[in-house]
């Protein structure tokens, strides 16, 4: 056998490896991965960004950031899960909800900070199986619903995210605002009347 038939086949071997131990570890919790992440395991590592890297960028947007500051939120957020691995306690604040407060955090950050005036791609697309009437009426639709939201304060629209777009309980996105749960549930009613009381004014 050839050096380079040898090569190429214990490459091949090591990329069928890589893809089992994906899959494998795939299947894995959230808690049984950040244990083997803090213990080193990149691996394990990149199955939490996949898990939640859109996820994170989608809070950051619906937030009214801009898809470069997405961006940053979510690589920013990750490169903390990195560094600070070691501190992680699992008798804490399940993983995601201790993540999507790091993430709101850092949203709300970015948002302090003095921004050029820019306008924000609206990169949800329709769905390719609408008619065109269909296909515009659905856009209107979330830019209507995407200019009501950004009128409401930070704390409302995280509020909305965590517990719309997320479908998160409302005690667990209290645990990640650092409120109570009845006092998450006040902001949600407030925030559903002042949402309705915003579209009511652009339709």
């Amino acid at each position: 056998m050839s050096v380079g038939l040898s090569q190429n086949m214990t490459t091949a071997s090591h990329v069928r490896e890589a893809a089992s131990q994906s899959v494998a570890l795939s299947s894995l919790s959230d808690e049984a991965l950040v244990e083997r992440v803090v213990a080193g395991d990149k691996a394990s590592y990149r199955v939490l960004v996949e898990r939640y890297y859109r996820p994170i960028q989608g809070i950051a947007r619906r937030m009214g950031l801009s898809s470069g500051d997405c961006e940053d939120v979510a690589q920013d957020v990750f490169v903390r899960v990195w560094l600070h691995r070691e501190k992680w306690r699992a008798d804490g604040a399940k993983f995601k909800t201790w993540l999507y407060r790091v993430a709101v955090n850092r949203v709300i950050d970015f948002k302090r900070r003095p921004r050029p005036v820019e306008n924000v791609e609206i990169e949800e697309t329709p769905d390719d199986a609408m008619s065109p009437v269909e296909k515009l009426a659905q856009h209107q639709d979330f830019v209507r619903l995407r200019a009501a939201v950004k009128k409401l304060s930070d704390q409302q629209q995280i509020a909305i995210n965590l517990f719309y777009d997320r479908e998160l309980s409302n005690a667990e996105a209290a645990e990640i605002v650092g409120i109570s749960v009845n006092a998450m549930e006040s902001l949600l009613k407030r925030a559903r009347k002042r949402l309705r009381e915003e579209l009511k004014n652009i339709l």
